[in-house]
């Protein structure tokens, strides 16, 4: 099991995950990563400009970014 990170870019600006969440492989998290994405856009209080969620594995590379669509 290798940690993963999501860390937020919203409105330009980074919010930090230091906690992140163990999978098995880089597709889980990735998966992990695209619903996390879907859960925020669906919230009615979230107001998008811009929203990203990044996935990283625990050396620091970039898995993949998932946009956060509030219209979902």
């Amino acid at each position: 099991m290798q940690r993963y990170y999501f860390p937020i870019i919203h409105n330009g600006q980074l919010q930090a995950d230091d906690v992140g969440e163990q999978f098995s492989s880089a597709d889980l998290a990735d998966d992990y990563g695209s619903r996390v994405a879907r859960d925020i856009g669906s919230d009615p209080e979230y107001c998008t400009v811009s929203g990203t969620i990044v996935v990283v594995d625990g050396d620091g590379s970039e898995i993949a970014r998932h946009a956060v669509d509030s219209r979902t």
